[in-house]
Parts: structure tokens; sequence; C-alpha cells
């Protein structure tokens, strides 16, 4: 660990770090190391709240481990902790003393304190590499633990040297008077220039690679901000072409492809694109690059096909000409503009690309960066089209003819020359789809035999078995379009086969790129045909209508034992009153309260999912025994 007061040169397990290349973070070369593991924070604070809020800014990027004292986070720090949040003033064990033994145990991580002690020139010699006043915001602790994963790539004495340079910039902010000891901070600024002038070219180097860090991912955080309010495709893709206007960068277009006529069209510009399409005959890309000679540069449509195709980014340098020609007003600069073509894409399917004109070169992490946003527009736009088809009035409807048996659904039809129906389909965050299987006249274990031994089936379980249908379970990773159209955030209406002839009925919002989902299907499924297209409209009931509906599937007895049940506190955990004192209460045997309450609940979350997600059940209203 980086010593806020006293260098230690002789500790040099961040370097070590930095050759593993175990964390996605620029190294010392400049470029982008892969990812070999998920960085770990350990935050710490008795502040319970504080604690839980820093655990939801970092949980999507990092690994968060918590502790709610001292103790606790001497228990919690290990050799994988890569960055702690350290409070100082905790009950148990102080932060200056947990940080002392974190000195003590040799351990290689980096250190911010968060406190709302104000500093003083105590703090000198303590061994830690950052130090945050609170209140502190997303912001701040966000990208402290970015900045401080990049500086643990750094050598011992230039970690040395930021390190002694933030405690500088803490005690400066305070009034001098105020402080203990002024002197210390006079001995202090004199370390600082010392280890500045014996390293002076190294940390140039290393300020330049944390400012870009810093706007990188300052970059990246504005970019999800603005997705979050973004509610159509359309807005999202105006979004991110806005938030290029600024240098580096001078401008950026969202293209659509049309592979059927190998087309290119602009889905939105920036106000600073005038023609995003100018020079779209000229000389094109060669292998993901092209070559921009006097006059010309490189073919629009040709370079969106290429990165499109090879499902990476593309990097070409534009000439003078063809800058003056697709920007309003192009600043002149020193060197050469580049354009960087960014698929724009979830997971297999790709939606277009983000086209961004860059100032200069483009280094390895800000290509890394672009790419990271054309995987978050995707997302954005899979995420907006779901949510427009569940709320949406209208949605189209795509039917497809599926008889490619390299999908389980078609290929366990076939095999047994039977009737294979979903009922229902479940995606998870996983990538893992659960769907449930009718299979006509096949007994369960034929069909376990035959799905169980697929790689891409992870679990297969046998529901029900009658005399003439049985039930099957399936979590699919793939081998299915059902895994397919989840993925996209498409609802699947039905999908039925027979002797290994499918009928896969897919329902969209109105706005959605049918291409797309089309292509997605056909690539991994080619014997799937698109025989009918319909828009439909979405069946929305009225509250009111809702609960007129329940009211007639439900029997007297089922609804007083429902009510009873639920004013006995029965559903409550732990019960306020058990199954046999509910009977007692109404007068009947235990088994026959049992009976009536899951009979109720059936027909209230048959009625539910038949309003929300479209009735996909086999069978009617599903009450067993007597409804009296």
């Amino acid at each position: 660990m980086t010593s806020g007061g006293s260098a230690d040169s002789e500790r040099t397990g961040a370097s070590a770090a930095a050759e593993s290349g175990a964390r996605k973070v620029p190294n010392t070369d400049g470029g982008v190391d892969a990812p070999e593991a998920t960085p770990v924070v350990l935050v710490v604070d008795d502040d319970k709240d504080l604690a839980d809020t820093c655990e939801y800014w970092l949980r999507d990027d990092f690994d968060v481990r918590l502790a709610y004292g001292g103790e606790e986070a001497l228990e919690a720090v290990d050799e994988a902790v890569d960055v702690v949040l350290l409070d100082r003033r905790m009950p148990d064990l102080s932060g200056d003393e947990v940080l002392a033994e974190i000195d003590a145990r040799g351990l290689d991580c980096r250190v911010a304190m968060m406190t709302a002690v104000e500093p003083d020139t105590d703090i000198v010699d303590m061994p830690f590499d950052e130090y945050l006043v609170k209140p502190v915001g997303e912001d701040d602790v966000v990208g402290t633990v970015e900045e401080l994963l990049v500086r643990a790539e750094f050598d011992a004495r230039v970690r040395e040297y930021f390190a002694l340079e933030s405690t500088e910039a803490v005690l400066e902010s305070r009034n001098l008077a105020e402080l203990g000891d002024p002197d210390a901070l006079d001995d202090l600024t004199a370390r600082v220039q010392e280890l500045r002038a014996e390293r002076e070219s190294e940390i140039r180097e290393r300020e330049r690679q944390l400012e870009r860090a810093r706007r990188i991912n300052g970059f990246l955080r504005r970019i999800d901000q603005a997705l979050v309010d973004a509610t159509t495709r359309a807005d999202i893709a105006e979004t991110v072409c806005e938030s290029f206007e600024s240098a580096p960068y001078d401008g950026a277009w969202i293209a659509r492809y049309d592979e059927a006529v190998d087309a290119v069209e602009p889905q939105a510009t920036a106000a600073s694109v005038v023609a995003p399409l100018a020079d779209a005959q000229e000389a094109s890309p060669d292998g993901g690059s092209a070559t921009a000679g006097p006059g010309k540069s490189f073919d629009p449509t040709r370079t969106v096909r290429a990165a499109i195709d090879q499902r990476e980014v593309v990097t070409a340098p534009v000439s003078e000409a063809h800058v003056e020609r697709v920007l309003a007003d192009p600043e002149p600069i020193e060197g050469q503009r580049r354009a960087v073509v960014v698929p724009v894409r979830y997971r297999d399917t790709v939606y277009g690309a983000l086209v961004v004109y860059v100032r200069g070169a483009i280094t390895d992490e800000e290509r890394s960066m672009l790419g990271e946003v054309g995987e978050t527009i995707g997302n954005g736009i899979n995420a907006a089209e779901s949510k427009q088809l569940l709320y949406g009035d209208t949605a189209v409807e795509l039917v497809f003819e599926h008889t490619d048996t390299r999908d389980v659904v078609v290929d366990l039809s076939l095999e047994f020359g039977a009737t294979v129906r979903m009922g229902a389909l479940t995606p998870s965050d996983d990538g893992v789809v659960s769907c449930y299987l009718s299979v006509e006249g096949v007994d369960a274990g034929s069909i376990i035999s035959a799905i169980a031994p697929l790689d891409a089936v992870a679990d297969v379980r046998t529901i029900s078995e009658e005399s003439d249908e049985t039930l099957v379970e399936l979590r699919l990773t793939d081998g299915s379009a059902l895994v397919t159209v989840a993925e996209l955030g498409a609802t699947v209406e039905s999908f039925t086969a027979t002797d290994g002839v499918g009928e896969l009925a897919v329902r969209v919002p109105p706005q959605s790129d049918l291409r797309a989902l089309t292509a997605a299907v056909q690539k991994s499924f080619p014997e799937t045909t698109v025989v009918a297209k319909r828009e439909v409209e979405s069946e929305v009931q009225s509250p009111s209508a809702f609960r007129k509906q329940l009211e007639e599937k439900l029997t007297d007895r089922q609804r007083d034992v429902m009510e009873t049940a639920l004013a006995s506190g029965y559903f409550e955990w732990p019960r306020g009153s058990t199954a046999e004192e509910v009977a007692d209460a109404l007068g009947i045997a235990a088994p026959t309260f049992h009976e009536h309450l899951r009979a109720g609940e059936r027909k209230l979350i048959e009625s539910f999912f038949a309003e929300t997600a479209g009735d996909r059940t086999a069978s009617g209203d599903g009450a067993t025994g007597s409804d009296d």
C-alpha cells in the first residue's frame, strides 16, 4: 500500500499486479489489460445507510464487500481486496487503527479515507492514498475507486507522489492557522517537490493517463445517466449524439444498416454533423482500416458494414476535405482526425453503428470505452423496446414457420412424432431461459433421456405426467429460438411444433427493428421464414373489469376462505393464524380450507398473468375438486 507519509520504496506489489493485468484499467503502457477478475472494493463505515448507499453506487462495476465497523473490516480485508473506502471515526476500532493494521499485514490495496473528520497535520504520516471529506456523492466515490485502480498500476515511488500530493491538497484546503503543526505542511510540500523532481517525466505521463481515465469514466457515467431518461430508440440515439459535441470529439451520428440492400442511413446526428454520408462512394476500409488520400476518405457504408460484420470497433483516418463536407464548423487541429465506428449491439443482435469523429490519435482505453458505449446503447434500446411492449397500446406480431431441427422444440416434435407446445417462458438475468413444454403422448423418461444430454440444456425436470400429456421445465442457455427472442426483449406469444414443423409467434413494439429481429433468429436457425406480420391491439382491462372477471371466477366459499385468511394474518410471516385456526373460524376441516384456498389462489394468479402478460396456459380456470 502506498504511504501517505513515510515512503516504502521496497514494496512493489502493485507493480507485480500491473504485470498480471488483473483489472480492466489502463495499463502502464497506455493500453488496456483484459479483465481477469472484477476489482474488489471494501466499504467500511459504521453509518450503515452510507455504507449501503456506497455499495449501491459501486455494485454494477465492482465486487463490493461491506463492513459496519473496524473489527468487521479486519475480518473482511484480505489479498483479494483492491480498494478500501475507510471511515476514520468508528466506535469499536477506529479507521486509523484499521489502516495501521492493513499496512502492518503488508496487504497490497489502495486505501481512501472517507470521513467527516476534518484533516489535520496528524495525517501526514498515515499510509493512505486518498482523503475524502464527507458528505460524499456518487461521483466522488466511484471516481475515487476508478482512479485508485489506475494508480495501482504505477511504480511504488510514483504512487507515493500521488498519495502525498493528495494529502497536501486536502491540508491546503484548511485555514493554515487552524492546523496543529503548520511546519508539517511545509515539510510535506518539500517532499512532494522532491519526488516530482526525481520522477518528473514519468509523473507527467501518469498525470496524462489519470486525466484520460477521469475523462473516459466521467463520459461513460454521463452516457449512462442520459440513457436512464431516454424512453424510445430515437430518444436514445439523439441523447448519445448530443454527448459527443465537446472535445476531443467533433460530433457523432448513429447509422442503421439494412443488410438486405447493403445500405446505411442516418438514424440520428449531432448538431455538428450536417452530411454524415458524404464520400459514401469513395475508397473504403480494408480489413478494418481505411486509407485517406488527398480529398478522399473512408466509405461510410462499407465502414459501418465492416464494424457490424466483425462485431468490433473500426477506426479510419479522415481527410480534411471529408471533414469539411461532414461537419458544420470544424475547428482546425494539429494532426489528423479519425472516424471511429462502433457496433451498437445487444448480445448477438446489432442494431446499427455509432460513428464518432475524434481529434488526433485514439488511445486503447478510448477505443475500449467507445466499444462499451456501443454496448450500453444496445442495452438501452433493448430495455426501451421491452418497456414499450409492456405498456404500449399496439404491437407488431411476427409469425415464423420454423422447421430447423437445431431448435430443441422442433427436434423433439420430430423425434417423437408428437405435438410440443410452449406453455410459458421466463428469462433470467444470467442468460438462462426457463420454458415449460407440454408434449403429447410421450412419457417423461423418454423426453428427459432425449433432452438431458444436450449442451444447451442446463437442466430439465418433470412437472406433471398424465396419460396423454407430459409437462416439463427446460432451462436453456441456447439451442432454441425461444432463447434468441427472449434475449432481444420480445415476447413469445406461442410456439407449437408437430412432426418437425413449428409455428412461432413473436410480439414486439411497433418501432422495433423487425429486420434485426428476423436476422437474429435466422442467423441461429436458418430454416425459419416469416409467414405473417400484423399489427395487434394490446389486451388491456380496466381495474373494474378485472375485478368483475375475478369475482365471476371465484366461488362464494373460495372468496370467504381467502378473505378470512387475509384478515386473520395467515399470509403474514410469521403467520398470525395457522391453517387449523382459520379452518375452525370458518367451521370447516383444515384439508377443505387448503383445497378452497389453493383453488382461489390459482384463479387469482392466473387472472393476474392473463391480464399482464397474456394467458399462455393451456388449461381453463384450473380449479380442482369441489368449487362449492
